[in-house]
């Protein structure tokens, strides 16, 4: 009966060490397990973080490419109003040199006006040019940052 106390003491020693380090290899599975859950949620934040830049990259992008169709637009209406003020300007030399008969002076006039007005025009379109194009870098610097 003794040895057998024995051995039951034995194995329950055995049985408490081995429970021991069930619970100990348990809570050290319990740590390893929320850093891996503080390391998916940090992951986690970075994705979205990655994901509200990416959209307002995006949202910059369309602005910059909106800037540059306006760009274009206001480049065209330019050369378009520049050319016109070329041609009112040569008809305009080209009145006093003409041989025939002299033309009424209202007729000067209005051209002279056309002429003014138009200049005016192409001025503020190249003012409202210049803040666009200052505008559509800005944007691709900020995209570019």
């Amino acid at each position: 009966l003794a040895q057998r106390l024995q051995e039951l003491e034995r194995r329950h020693e055995k049985t408490c060490e081995e429970v021991f380090r069930v619970q100990r290899q348990a809570l050290f599975m319990k740590s390893e397990r929320q850093a891996a859950e503080d390391r998916l949620g940090a992951a986690q934040k970075q994705l979205e973080q990655a994901q509200d830049e990416a959209r307002r990259l995006r949202e910059l992008h369309g602005q910059a490419e909106d800037a540059a169709r306006l760009v274009r637009d206001r480049d065209r209406k330019i050369t378009e109003l520049s050319k016109e003020v070329f041609r009112l300007k040569e008809a305009l030399n080209a009145l006093p040199e003409s041989g025939g008969p002299p033309q009424s002076p209202p007729n000067t006039a209005a051209l002279q006006a056309r002429i003014q007005a138009l200049e005016e025009k192409l001025e503020e379109t190249e003012t409202r040019h210049s803040k666009v194009v200052t505008l559509y870098r800005s944007h691709l610097l900020y995209a570019v940052q």
